[in-house]
């Protein structure tokens, strides 16, 4: 039992060593002042620079049928991104119809609708979490 004692201890001598070795001969390491270890797992404090290329400011052409109710009064979006401006300087209230465009989900994972209110003014992006009683909305965004 004793030389099966040995010989793991041994082995895990090895390869700690051979670890710090290789560890301290990388490139990226050597020399390196990244601080503590804690800061790779906090959540970043940006916003990728890019967003506003990627979604924001997009206004599709299709103009498709539907339609949903407000059900949070919410300021309708330039993309369809939580990151986006405003369109409009007012939020559209609860119960407001909207007019629907045309969808699209983005690269989250979420649905997000082209609308209009009444059919005018303003235009934008609504996060499908924030309206109820959707119809017909069948048209995706391109």
């Amino acid at each position: 039992m004793r030389t099966r004692q040995k010989v793991a201890a041994i082995l895990t001598g090895l390869v700690l060593t051979a670890g710090m070795v290789v560890g301290s001969t990388s490139p990226a390491l050597a020399g390196s002042d990244a601080g503590p270890a804690s800061v790779a797992n906090e959540p970043p404090n940006w916003v990728p620079s890019d967003i506003g290329v990627m979604a924001c400011g997009w206004e599709p052409g299709e103009n498709g049928s539907g339609g949903a109710t407000v059900s949070k009064s919410v300021f309708l979006k330039s993309g369809p991104h939580s990151g986006c401006d405003y369109t409009s300087d007012y939020p559209i209230p609860v119960g407001a119809r909207l007019g629907g465009w045309c969808f699209t989900t983005n690269d989250s994972g979420n649905r997000w609708y082209y609308v209009s209110v009444g059919g005018t003014s303003p235009w934008g992006w609504i996060y499908s979490g924030n309206v109820k009683n959707v119809s017909t909305f069948d048209t995706p965004c391109r």
